[in-house]
């Protein structure tokens, strides 16, 4: 891993704890819906064994014949309570899609927002959410058939192979490549996620291009950040799992809080890669196109005065310019010619 990939995963998980007040309301919606699903069967099941010694198979230890029995049994009827478990899950589903434009915009200014602002954001991104999680149906039915080939492809090797395990272990491989696979459209759609709240962007086909392109570049520590927080999430189930099989029918109270621990660690693993997806984008940011703006052409009516070469003068090239008449000057004054001499005159005594 290196010390980028470090640093987002890191980066992410430090963004997650800062921001945690959203984690745990996130992790109380999903208790209530809970709760509400699976109240009416918990209701039912106890008015139906709640005194009655059919139940000590299911209260002493774990019977899957009694329970096959109850879901088959008309006045119990269990498989009838399923339905508001499968509705609160698409409740939670959907609160999820609608808040995540307002998680994302958490983590983007890393801040906490008012509630005002918090149910903006995620208003303001829902539709186009929605629209990008519906073009990422197709990516994902993609990789469905891809799993569906590999899958027939390993049952057609192991009922050919010598050995019983061949097939075993080659459908195991293929459900690993499904799962590889569509770890990959999952970090393809965080980014697309990522990068509509931070652009502003209101083109999800354009916006989904330019997010596989940003997530092609990036693939080996996105994947690589993705992949480890995807480990820790399949293995805190894993281990949830081997300790409910060692508990005793009878822990109930130790049941549940194994169970939402488990829940706990699912929703943190999500925000965490929600948190380290915008951390990353962040640091690796988009080239900003370079605009080139021309100078619009001079108007008809200036005039440009032509540079002279050098070694010319300007009254060379000068432009031809028409020339205002001058005034007149004024008339100067001529030398008066000389007089001719008159006529003598007698001297005064004559």
């Amino acid at each position: 891993m290196t010390s980028q990939e470090k640093g987002a995963l890191a980066g992410g998980f430090g963004l997650l704890w800062r921001r945690q007040g959203i984690f745990w309301w996130i992790f109380a919606v999903n208790l209530v819906c809970g709760m509400l699903g699976t109240l009416p069967g918990l209701l039912r099941l106890h008015h139906a064994l709640g005194n009655n010694l059919a139940g000590l198979p299911l209260t002493g230890r774990f019977d899957l014949g009694m329970l096959n029995e109850l879901f088959r049994l008309p006045d119990v009827s269990l498989g009838r309570f399923t339905t508001p478990s499968f509705l609160f899950a698409i409740v939670f589903f959907l609160f999820m899609l609608f808040v995540t434009g307002g998680v994302l915009e958490t983590y983007r200014d890393d801040r906490r927002l008012t509630t005002e602002e918090f149910f903006a954001a995620s208003g303001a991104y829902f539709w186009r959410l929605v629209r990008l999680l519906l073009l990422s149906i197709i990516p994902f039915v993609i990789v469905e058939m891809i799993y569906g080939v590999l899958r027939k492809t390993a049952d057609h090797i192991g009922d050919r192979a010598i050995a019983d395990q061949v097939g075993i272990f080659l459908s195991l491989a293929a459900f690993v490549v499904f799962l590889l696979l569509a770890l990959f459209v999952r970090l393809w759609f965080d980014i697309a996620q990522v990068r509509a709240v931070a652009q502003n962007e209101a083109r999800m086909w354009r916006n989904t291009w330019c997010a596989w392109r940003t997530s092609w570049n990036g693939f080996g520590r996105l994947y690589g950040m993705y992949f480890v927080i995807a480990v820790l999430a399949w293995a805190s189930v894993a281990i949830g799992l081997m300790i409910w099989a060692k508990l005793p029918p009878t822990a109930v109270g130790a049941m549940f809080i194994l169970f939402e621990l488990m829940m706990l660690a699912q929703i943190a693993a999500r925000l965490w890669q929600l948190a380290s997806a915008t951390t990353w984008y962040q640091q690796h940011p988009e080239p900003v196109p370079v605009v080139i703006v021309e100078a619009p052409p001079a108007p008809l009516s200036q005039t440009v005065e032509p540079v002279p070469p050098e070694g010319v003068g300007p009254s060379a090239i000068a432009p031809n310019v028409p020339q205002e008449p001058s005034t007149p000057a004024a008339p100067t004054s001529e030398p008066s010619p000389p007089s001719e001499p008159g006529p003598e005159l007698p001297p005064a005594d004559a």
